[in-house]
């Protein structure tokens, strides 16, 4: 019985601690959830879509980019990424600000 409430707690921890595409898709799709970048990567190889500036705001200390690509996927980039930040000044890339909540 412990074991069993055990894996379900490591479970909803792990899961929070992921942005998963699905959950950023939620979030557009009307639904209110906690969205939050914890981790990034530098850049994405598919074109992007749409750009969400993410602001550290409540439980979230994210001021990552959640980005959406071509494929329809979600990527969280890295704030400080040049890449991210050339595509921005060259008008790849538009990035809304909205907070996370």
């Amino acid at each position: 019985m412990s074991l069993k409430i055990l894996s379900i707690t490591v479970l909803l921890f792990m899961g929070s601690l992921v942005s998963s595409a699905a959950s950023l898709e939620k979030r557009w799709r009307g639904l209110v959830i906690e969205v939050c970048c914890y981790f990034a990567k530098p850049y994405t190889d598919q074109p992007i879509v749409e750009c969400i500036k993410q602001k550290p705001t409540g439980d979230c200390y994210s001021d990552n980019f959640a980005v959406k690509e071509e494929s329809g996927n979600w990527q969280c980039i890295k704030s400080d990424s040049l890449w991210m930040k050339q595509q921005i000044q060259q008008g790849k890339v538009s990035c809304s600000e909205e907070p996370v909540y």
